[in-house]
């Protein structure tokens, strides 16, 4: 038995360095690994650079439509009142009546302002005849010189008395002020009428006014002689083209908004004086970089975009102030020449370098690296 003992214990022993062996081999190969690992992560890393697609930040000026609804107005426009009180005994027009400057439009009774003007006329007469004589006499010292002052200021209030019963007469007919379309009357022959009485309206209608307010923020931008297009409601087919004719001198302060004042020509008079018009009135503001729509990024902290500047990549925020066709307007810290990625954003980080492309073939853009 002691014998056995004595025999087994070398070839324990045996197994027990060759299992040690191994385990020590194992253990310096794991550590060869790591080390290798760490030099390796300790070795500088030069990144692959990503391909992207970039193009030209370009300027351009914020053009705005503003849109308003307007009424318009008469080039001219009359509401007729007769002047004295009296009998209508002729009415010389009809609605709708295209009337010229100082057409007769309507005649009250006048036989005794008639009567009038020629007793004024038969008193100028004989007032002059008057005078001529006395002056004929003055020479000889017949006639004294206050005598002959006296019939002159006589002629002079004779003459006066004429011109104001000429007035008078004048006064009992209607004429139109100027040349325009007659509206609508409810005055007939023999009607008596006041000062009050409205006879009819009269309107040119050969240009029309539209008047329309604009917010306070957009009349700043506005000017006299700006084109502006707009719509009648009543011909919706139809586009009138005008320009602004006057502005308001002040911001109402209720409405915050300022009164503008377009024309337009009505050659045809298809339009009436007021009809509501659709206005729109393009206006122009600051100039800003314009941009393609697809290089416009968001995250939670806004629209950003990726500039490329010496090979690498950084993010720029920027404000969308406007998009139009496939273009956006934005306001951020762009100049003009920047060149900004339009494709190949996926992955990007700050400061990861690219090798940029122009977006368009044969184009002559070139990118610093």
């Amino acid at each position: 038995m002691a014998r056995e003992v004595t025999m087994r214990l070398p070839f324990q022993i045996f197994w027990l360095l060759v299992i040690a062996a191994l385990v020590g081999g194992v253990w310096w190969w794991f550590a060869q690994r790591e080390g290798t690992a760490a030099r390796d992560q300790m070795k500088p890393h030069r990144a692959k650079a990503t391909l992207v697609l970039v193009e030209p930040v370009v300027l351009a000026t914020d053009k705005r439509i503003i849109r308003a609804i307007g009424t318009g107005h008469s080039l001219q426009s009359a509401d007729l009142y007769p002047s004295v009180s009296g009998e209508v005994v002729l009415v010389a027009f009809e609605a709708e009546q295209r009337v010229k400057s100082n057409q007769v439009l309507l005649q009250l009774n006048d036989e005794d302002e008639r009567l009038a003007v020629k007793l004024s006329q038969v008193a100028v007469k004989e007032a002059t005849r008057q005078v001529k004589r006395l002056k004929k006499l003055a020479p000889s010292g017949t006639v004294a010189e206050a005598r002959l002052e006296t019939a002159s200021s006589e002629l002079e209030s004779a003459i006066l008395r004429l011109s104001q019963a000429k007035g008078t007469l004048k006064d009992r007919t209607i004429f139109a002020p100027f040349d325009g379309v007659i509206g609508l009357s409810d005055i007939d022959r023999g009607d008596r009428i006041t000062p009050n009485t409205l006879i009819a309206t009269l309107d040119d209608r050969s240009s029309l006014f539209v008047d329309f307010n604009v917010s306070e923020d957009a009349s700043a931008r506005i000017r006299r002689g700006d084109l502006v297009t707009m719509t009648a409601w009543t011909m919706p087919g139809q586009t009138f083209t005008g320009i602004v004719s006057a502005m308001g001198s002040r911001i109402d302060p209720v409405t915050r908004s300022l009164r503008i004042r377009a024309e337009i020509a009505n050659p045809e008079e298809a339009v009436r004086p007021g009809t509501s018009f659709a206005v729109n009135i393009k206006i122009s503001g600051a100039r800003y970089p314009k941009i393609s729509e697809v290089a416009v990024l968001w995250s939670r902290d806004g629209a950003y975009i990726w500039r490329v500047q010496n090979g690498k990549v950084n993010k720029v925020y920027v404000k969308v102030v406007r998009r139009e066709g496939g273009k956006v307007l934005v306001d951020g810290d762009l100049k003009k020449g920047d060149f900004i990625v339009v494709e190949g954003v996926q992955g990007l980080r700050p400061g990861n370098n690219v090798k940029a492309a122009p977006r368009e073939h044969g184009t002559n853009n070139k990118v610093k690296s």
